[in-house]
Parts: structure tokens; sequence; C-alpha cells
């Protein structure tokens, strides 16, 4: 597990990634460990069917009774003491906490949640539900698959670019897309941060493209 400090310096009560030592917390074991090694409890975690999409979800319009999640690719909430969960594996996990409001989202931005701009959408969501500015927001983009490792075809590279997407040839830089993508929305520079651990040569976090995995980290947030 690492700790996302930069969110919990922010004010966040909670902001920690599993790694490999946490097992593969895809699982409904391995992530009930790890959840209760952050003394989160079940009912205070809420994830989602993750489909590379760009739909945000508020924590406040789920209902608790059923045990279907939401298909999305964003949670938030206002609520103290409510767990986010995020699985990844090479996707990027973006937080956005906006401490003047007291509000908080999770986002899984792999290559499609990038090129539908999830980012924004966070953003803009964060503003709809709390109000307050972009300009109040703190994000992270979390440890993913750097432009190292993000090596794609042709025809995807080619694409990627035509979108005014940032790369190296046929490499892909996520983590710089994003940055770009959560300026555009308004938020500041200097209050966006960026893990620099890659997920493919890193080693200490499961990666699909390194070795073809279906094993996922678990990002958590909490206020």
């Amino acid at each position: 597990m690492i700790r996302l400090t930069s969110m919990e310096q922010a004010g966040l009560a909670l902001a920690v990634m599993s790694d490999k030592r946490d097992g593969d917390c895809g699982t409904d074991a391995a992530a009930a460990a790890f959840r209760g090694r952050l003394n989160v409890r079940v009912d205070r975690l809420v994830r989602l069917r993750q489909v590379h999409g760009t739909r945000i979800v508020d924590v406040a319009a789920i209902d608790p009774v059923s045990r279907l999640l939401p298909e999305a690719d964003g949670v938030m909430t206002s609520q103290p003491r409510v767990a986010l969960g995020i699985g990844v594996a090479d996707c990027a996990p973006v937080l956005l906490y906006n401490p003047v409001r007291g509000a908080v989202a999770a986002l899984h931005s792999g290559r499609e949640g990038v090129r539908g701009n999830i980012a924004a959408a966070g953003v803009e969501a964060l503003r709809a539900q709390c109000g307050g500015s972009s300009g109040q927001i703190v994000a992270l983009i979390g440890p993913c698959a750097r432009i190292c490792c993000y090596e794609v075809s042709p025809e995807m590279a080619a694409d990627w670019r035509a979108a005014g997407l940032p790369g190296r040839g046929r490499n892909l830089d996520m983590s710089a897309a994003i940055c770009a993508q959560l300026e555009n929305a308004g938020v500041i520079r200097h209050n966006i941060h960026v893990v620099p651990h890659c997920t493919v040569c890193g080693g200490g976090f499961f990666s699909y493209r390194a070795d073809k995995t279906s094993h996922r980290n678990l990002v958590v947030v909490m206020l």
C-alpha cells in the first residue's frame, strides 16, 4: 500500500492505493482484507462496475439497499466517512478534492476515459453538485502506465495525436493528457499532483500490460 500523501495533507481523512503486497483487490477476499487494514466498514465503501466510460455518480443517488454496483467510471460524495473505491491496473486513478466545499471524487481514466475527458467531467460534476470553483480543487493523478511503457499500435497512436493528446512516437502520455485536461477545466496547475510510479515497469503494482493479469489495485479515498 502507498499513501497518496498530497491528498491527505490537503485534508482527506484517507487516500491510499493498494499494491502487489496487498493481493488482488479485484477479489472480494483481498479487497475485504485491505479494507480491514484501513478500518473501513464494508457498508461504507462504495465501488463501481467500471466500463471505460465517462459517467460519474453521486453516492447520495445510489440505492443503499440494492446489491448492484453502479455502471460508471467516477464516483463522488460530500458525506464524511464514506469511502470511494476505484480499481486500476495501468489505467490512471484521478482524485479530485474540494477542501472548501468538503467534496471528493474518484475517477477511473484509461485511454478511453482520457479520450472522453472524464477528468473535466469530474471537475464539472463536483462544481454542479457542491458549488465552488474549479480553482478550489486539489487533484491527483495516481500510478498508471506512463509514457515509458504505454506503446500502442500505429493506428491507435495516430488517433491519439489527432485528438491533440500528448505522446512520443507510439507511446501515449496519459498523465500529461489528464493534467492538461484538468488545467483546461480550471484546476490550478500547482494543485495537480502526479505520482511518478509506472505500473508497467515499476514492478510494485498489478499491471495488465506487463503481466496480462486480471488482478487489480484498489484506490480508496474518504473525507
